[in-house]
């Protein structure tokens, strides 16, 4: 294998993929960040394209879209867009973009498809939230150097220079670029900063229109997000008061139009940005928290819909629910739900729309990503994104199946099976853990899986199992893995192979293992718990946790999920380390790391290679220079989907193949 792979087969394979996949000449092809109102003929977004290509990445712009007329989404503005907003009368638009000047976003007001108002602001607008009247924005901005979060790369932003290269670069902690702060915009003279160090606030939202609810730390690092509270901030002031301080974590705090409720998601989760668990109420009047039964969906999304009623989406099992819960009569009501499909890019996402509708991002394996309007137990597609290639290329790429087995211990385990659509008898496996652990896998696009729509044309299945740790099955569930991560979560997978290979489905010579962040962790893991494996890729691994935790962003995280001491010889930081075992059988080993990730950074993934190469197997190592955590930047993405199948086809099946001769 050598550096440069473009002019292999394999790449030249997934290029073709992702470019039919993707489009050309500024496609649309993904959607965020819904904007509708019952009274505007256009719903807005924040659609992604690449406008030039593979090789430079793909960028996000803001669309306009008709509710009903079938015609295809129009681009209105040429700058990378951050975050955009209706205003709650649905006649303005916020919109946060990148400004001129390094550093510096702006803010602009859109009415009837043109630019009426700019505000400019430091630092990099990651929320906006309209107050309740409409006549004030709300704006949460990172810091020019404040790290981003595992799912947006993991890395610490940082400005271009004119400096000389050969300067160091220079972390001390400290520095008012780091930290997130909150600003006012009265939409008249420029955004105001409300708060300031020390305080750092994660997400934010109005509570009436006085007040602001927040998830709040004491520090800038991402590793304090962990033990973040739930505060209220004075709109005037920036006075802070914390409201609560949960036993685990929090997201998506939502306060009501009427200042007299907040909800907010409580759950034991592993990274911010994928808060799934409990729908939780706080009554400002009389400051009792309580949990909503929400029918064992784990929630993920949250707006009100009114000052009574909330409109959520989330997890049950493998199905993708929409629903909506009114305060005044404790009820429940389901919108919609479904295993064929799913919405959301990393959890499941839904907007409110009118009295009952909900606008959703929906999609499935081989279903590219529509915009939809769901109510009443129907989804009805407004726009379809898929490229004008992309049904072609789609045929062929297997069928995705929820499965469902026992582990040893008694507990149902879940996960998705792609399988040839001519599979008869066993294939080889590719088992791919997914990050976390507290997240789950769906039946999400194939462009989203890497690897797997190009292995399952060459015969492979891929299984992605749901241990237990994954959302989408409860608290319990959830936090089954906190202090055993890569104990009882080991069996759960290796069952799921047992359940296949029962089924006459795999070839048991022919499995292997991949995987990114905590799934990077378990296939290094694996191989030194079983021989069951032929081959083993860890993509952002974690291989020793005694480094890891003195050298990422967030040493919080190993602290709490290995429930031990970083600081004490032994223990589960040494018992749980890929790093110091030998694999039970030497098996060839690829690891793949991004060279500028801060939440599992490279050097994990070089103690996964040495450690490799120690037990006596080929191993191959790869670091990309610009890429950040789990390696989804472009055209990086490619290239790994690339190698991925040339390390399987040659040293699993081509291996086996020379067996039998």
């Amino acid at each position: 294998m050598k550096a440069d792979f473009r002019s292999s087969a394999e790449f030249k394979s997934a290029t073709a993929l992702y470019s039919d996949l993707f489009g050309s000449n500024g496609h649309v092809f993904g959607a965020r960040n819904l904007c509708g109102h019952q009274e505007s003929a256009l719903l807005h977004f924040i659609g992604q394209s690449f406008t030039d290509g593979l090789e430079s990445g793909p960028v996000s712009r803001l669309y306009a879209l008709p509710h009903d007329n079938g015609a295809a989404p129009t681009r209105i503005n040429d700058r990378e867009t951050r975050q955009i907003r209706l205003a709650p009368d649905g006649n303005t638009l916020a919109v946060a973009c990148a400004g001129d000047v390094a550093g510096t976003d702006r803010i602009e007001l859109w009415v009837e498809g043109s630019c009426i108002k700019l505000g400019l602001l430091p630092g990099r607008v990651e929320q906006i939230d309209w107050s309740p009247d409409g006549s004030r924005l709300l704006l949460v901005a990172a810091g020019t150097g404040a790290d981003l979060a595992g799912i947006h790369g993991g890395y610490a932003q940082k400005q271009k220079s004119d400096a000389p290269a050969w300067l160091p670069e220079l972390q001390w902690g400290e520095g008012d670029d780091l930290w997130r702060c909150v600003w006012i915009w009265d939409l008249t003279s420029e955004p105001v900063a409300l708060t300031a160090a020390p305080l750092n606030v994660w997400e934010a939202s109005w509570c009436g229109a006085d007040a602001i609810v927040a998830i709040t730390s004491d520090h800038h690092s991402e590793g304090s997000w962990y033990g973040a509270n739930l505060s209220v901030i004075d709109a005037k002031s920036g006075s802070t008061r914390t409201l609560h301080t949960p036993p685990d974590q929090m997201g998506v705090p939502r306060g009501a139009p009427d200042g007299k409720h907040i909800a907010v998601i409580r759950a034991f989760c592993s990274d911010r940005g994928l808060v799934t668990g409990e729908l939780t109420l706080l009554d400002l009047r009389t400051g009792n928290v309580s949990p909503i039964p929400t029918d064992e969906i784990d929630i993920t999304s949250i707006e009100w819909r009114s000052a009574t009623r909330l409109h959520l989406a989330g997890l049950r099992g493998h199905e993708t629910v929409v629903a909506d819960y009114d305060l005044t009569t404790n009820e429940l009501t389901e919108i919609w739900s479904s295993r064929k499909l799913t919405c959301g890019e990393w959890v499941p996402v839904a907007f409110p729309l009118a009295d009952t509708g909900s606008l959703i991002v929906a999609e499935s394996y081989a279903r590219a990503p529509f915009i939809g309007k769901a109510c009443a137990g129907e989804l009805h597609e407004i726009a379809s994104l898929a490229a004008p290639n992309c049904p072609p290329a789609i045929t062929g790429r297997g069928v995705m199946e929820p499965v469902s087995w026992t582990a040893s211990d008694g507990w149902e385990i879940q996960g998705w099976l792609l399988r040839p659509e001519d599979a008869d008898g066993a294939t080889p496996l590719l088992v791919d853990v997914h990050g976390g652990p507290v997240s789950a896998h769906r039946n999400r696009w194939m462009a989203r899986t890497r690897a797997a729509p190009l292995l399952v044309s060459n015969g492979w299945s891929v299984l992605f199992p749901n241990p237990r740790g994954s959302t989408g099955r409860g608290d319990a569930f959830a936090r089954a893995v906190k202090g055993d991560m890569g104990g009882a979560d080991v069996d759960d997978i290796l069952s799921g192979i047992d359940m296949l290979v029962e089924k006459g489905w795999v070839d048991t010579s022919r499995v292997a293992v991949t995987g990114t962040s905590y799934g990077g962790f378990m296939s290094a893991w694996l191989p030194t718990r079983t021989d069951r494996f032929a081959a083993a890729i860890p993509i952002s691994p974690v291989a020793d946790w005694y480094s890891q935790h003195r050298t990422t962003q967030i040493p919080e995280f190993d602290a709490l999920f290995l429930e031990s001491s970083a600081w004490d010889e032994g223990g589960s930081y040494f018992t749980r380390s890929p790093a110091f075992y030998r694999q039970s059988k030497p098996i060839p080993t690829l690891v793949m790391a991004g060279g500028i990730d801060k939440s599992t950074p490279p050097s994990q993934a070089l103690e996964c290679h040495f450690a490799a190469l120690r037990s006596g197997a080929p191993s191959g190592l790869l670091t990309y220079p610009n890429a950040g955590h789990s390696i989804r930047s472009y055209p990086e993405y490619i290239d790994t989907a690339a190698r991925i199948v040339w390390w399987l086809e040659t040293h699993v099946n081509r291996h086996a193949q020379g067996a039998t001769t």
